[in-house]
């Protein structure tokens, strides 16, 4: 077992060496946050998670205006197949959970399982995992995010 501060500073060695691992994309995007990437689009989200379980790549539609995120959904739902191929493999898709605060999101992801944030030697196989499908989100959002600032508007 770890303690409290044990598990925040292996956290943060992940996360931060997985950002070290991604800077080989600066020379074709420029500086991208992938951990924490910036949509410009209020209350849509791309989300890496690792846990002691299993890695979760997402998109998440959290807007509390229900007709806005289901015109959200629609829309991804219409590029789906671009999607797919953006990050090269068929997504899961949940237009109606509920987030840890018992609210309705929408959410498009893919999970690896039985990986571990505790376990560096699980590492190299999660950040080729997140690796393959933002960077091929950033791609497909490169070419798409206007639609979706429009939507917005």
């Amino acid at each position: 077992m770890f303690t409290k501060e044990e598990k925040k500073a292996i956290k943060t060695e992940f996360w931060t060496s997985f950002g070290v691992y991604m800077r080989k994309h600066n020379k074709e995007f420029g500086r991208v946050h992938w951990v924490n990437y910036k949509t410009k689009i209020k209350d849509l989200y791309f989300r890496l998670d690792l846990t002691s379980k299993k890695a979760t790549f997402s998109i998440d539609l959290q807007h509390v205006d229900d007709g806005i995120r289901e015109l959200f959904y629609e829309q991804f739902t219409e590029l789906k197949v671009v999607l797919h191929d953006a990050v090269g493999e068929e997504l899961i898709w949940d237009e109606i959970v509920f987030n840890e605060f018992e609210k309705p999101v929408s959410k498009i992801h893919i999970e690896l399982e039985n990986v571990n944030i505790y376990n560096k030697n699980d590492w190299q196989e999660v950040f080729v995992f997140f690796e393959k499908r933002i960077v091929g989100l950033h791609r497909f959002w490169l070419d798409f995010n206007e639609i979706f600032i429009q939507l917005q508007n």
